[in-house]
């Protein structure tokens, strides 16, 4: 009786000494896309199951009313604003990825603005609202009007990105910036391999001209909005964003194009990977089981949709199916499809997990996605890659790179080569073996990327920030960045020393002749007399 009754004291001690540590966080992300969302969840529910309380404005909410400590924010009607009208495989034909976002940035300006405006924003951070947070998680890309709420609420920052870091960011925290590089996604490096001088030299003009917009355009513009509904007397947004505590970047070693970091950035990746796969509906499983030759899944996203491709395209694609001796299941957003051949079944929506977990699957057709790369290195499916935009090329050129899959343009796929690329992937067994010892390379790590996340998190809020991680890169002017003054220095004075050296010579060059000239003429008239 009394080791019960010690081993029940026990447990209420140590719930006390865990409900002790719990904390509030506020967690803002802005941006309308599943993919995103869905990495941030997995961060966010960890720390709920700690004992941590949230508060969360999420596009995608759970609408979960059994979660205690888990208050949502829904919204999911900046969707329309973010995707309406855009055809993102139109747009990598016409824009650059400068151009495109130089064109949402109404949208992201009004989102901002939307997100401002809700009642339940508003109440959050009102006078006498008597809210209290310990820590702002918050999404790293568009959306640093919201950064003052961590003035506000006297709390430190973690950044969070469903994707590789962002020029502009990777610029504000001081991290290194090598435009060339195939690691920045957002610096136009569609191919793989070793650019040219003027290659280089585009990547070079594109990057710092994104970074300047973001700097000199941007964030103005953000700032001008934070001062509507914080007052004017508020911090530079541009110095809160550039003193954020960790910058949780959704990057993994084993399938990034490895560059150097500062300390603050803490790589996380697969989140949102179910650890359990969900059962297929029992129609979807008949359909899988009995494809014995094996099935192709072919899907372009969430953000990318197949009803986007032209009609001579899908038409390319259906021939090339149609050709095939597998089942093709194709997340086809329409309820028609013309010329739907017989080995041919669409879905609006597919349990995409579940789908390549299947033993039956040869191959994942896919647009470059971030999430959708690590699920088929998970489920050991070979890729073939059409990417559309933003960190699409990057990943796609990635798993070119290590063997286990090809790469595709979308803009000018023909039934040829979507029949080569889906032979060689198929047929040729080093795709699969690669793809095998990729998973079992992002498997073996010391530490559990997730738990590796909450401990960061819980570390910020235990110190009241992370002071002791800032770059004091972040606060050198851009020429310092890269020693370019000292680089202007010294190629002014080389320049300088070359130049009166040419010039003492070209003197010397000068008074040579002429003395040889005189002494010529000497020479001569000694000769006549």
């Amino acid at each position: 009786m009394s080791r019960c009754f010690v081993s029940a004291a026990l447990i209420l001690v140590a719930c006390v000494l865990h409900q002790g540590y719990a904390s509030r966080i506020l967690g803002i992300f802005p941006t309308p896309s599943f993919s995103h969302q869905v990495v941030f969840r997995g961060l966010t529910m960890a720390l709920r199951e700690r004992g941590h309380e949230l508060v969360v404005i999420t596009t995608d909410p759970l609408n979960d009313p059994t979660l205690q400590n888990y208050t949502e924010i829904d919204v999911n009607f900046l969707y329309e604003y973010f995707n309406g009208e855009v055809d993102w495989i139109a747009s990598r034909k016409k824009e650059t990825w400068f151009e495109l976002i130089y064109n949402l940035v109404p949208r992201l300006v009004l989102i901002t603005e939307r997100i401002f405006s809700l009642p339940e924003v508003k109440k959050l951070f009102s006078t006498n609202s008597g809210e209290k947070f310990d820590l702002l998680l918050i999404e790293m890309l568009y959306w640093p009007a919201f950064l003052p709420l961590a003035k506000q609420f006297d709390v430190p920052i973690i950044g969070m990105t469903s994707l590789g870091l962002p020029l502009q960011m990777q610029y504000g925290i001081g991290n290194p910036i090598m435009p060339s590089h195939p690691a920045h996604w957002d610096a136009e490096i569609k191919e793989l391999g070793r650019l040219s001088f003027w290659q280089r030299l585009q990547n070079f003009v594109h990057a710092w001209r994104f970074v300047h917009f973001y700097r000199t355009d941007y964030l103005p513009r953000q700032q001008a909005i934070a001062e509507k509904y914080f007052g004017r007397g508020i911090p530079d947004v541009a110095d809160i964003e550039n003193n954020v505590s960790l910058v949780f970047v959704n990057q993994q070693a084993p399938i990034s194009f490895v560059k150097p970091n500062i300390p603050k950035i803490i790589d996380i990746g697969g989140f949102h990977v179910s650890k359990q796969i969900e059962p297929l509906s029992k129609h979807l499983q008949r359909i899988l089981d009995e494809a014995t030759q094996g099935f192709i899944y072919m899907s372009l996203g969430t953000n990318v949709r197949s009803v986007m491709l032209s009609d001579e395209t899908r038409g390319e694609f259906l021939a090339a199916f149609s050709k095939l001796p597998y089942t093709v299941i194709w997340k086809f957003e329409d309820d028609i499809l013309i010329g739907q051949p017989d080995n041919v079944i669409i879905m609006k929506w597919a349990p995409q997990q579940s789908i390549l977990a299947h033993p039956n699957i040869k191959a994942f057709i896919y647009q470059g996605g971030l999430q959708s790369t690590e699920e088929a290195i998970s489920h050991v499916v070979p890729v073939i890659g059409l990417p559309v935009f933003a960190d699409q090329d990057t990943h796609v050129n990635k798993m070119v790179s290590l063997g286990v899959g090809t790469k595709l343009e979308i803009l000018t796929v023909n039934r040829t080569g979507l029949l080569e690329a889906i032979q060689s992937v198929v047929l040729d067994g080093s795709y699969k073996q690669r793809m095998l010892k990729l998973r079992d390379l992002m498997e073996d790590k010391p530490y559990d990327s997730l738990e590796n996340a909450v401990w960061w998190t819980e570390h910020v809020i235990r110190h009241k920030g992370a002071p002791h991680l800032h770059s004091t890169t972040a606060d050198d002017p851009w020429y310092q960045r890269q020693d370019m003054d000292l680089i202007f220095l010294i190629s002014a004075a080389i320049l300088t020393a070359l130049t009166i050296s040419l010039v003492v010579l070209y003197k010397l060059l000068l008074y040579s002749i002429h003395v040889l000239k005189y002494k010529l003429l000497v020479s001569k008239k000694e000769k006549v007399c």
